[in-house]
């Protein structure tokens, strides 16, 4: 085998581990958060609580896409 058929073979070993290790950490990502929302799901929560939780998501979505720091849900 020469040299250039060797590196295609370390490269392409390399470039399946490397993508192997980021679809384990999706798949884990979204056991993880199954488990979460299973959770939430048997707690049995009154719909204030859901309430609460849907606008501190919404508003924690919109920090991350960058709509600026917005003051925390009120909690009443």
């Amino acid at each position: 085998m020469s040299d250039g058929g060797r590196l295609l073979w370390i490269v392409g070993v390399f470039a399946t581990a490397t993508l192997g290790l980021l679809a384990g950490i999706w798949i884990g990502g979204e056991i993880e958060s199954d488990i979460h929302w299973d959770v939430l799901a048997k707690a049995d929560l009154p719909a204030e609580c859901w309430q609460k939780i849907g606008a501190e998501g919404e508003r924690m979505l919109r920090e991350i896409e960058g709509g600026g720091a917005l003051a925390p849900a009120q909690t009443q």
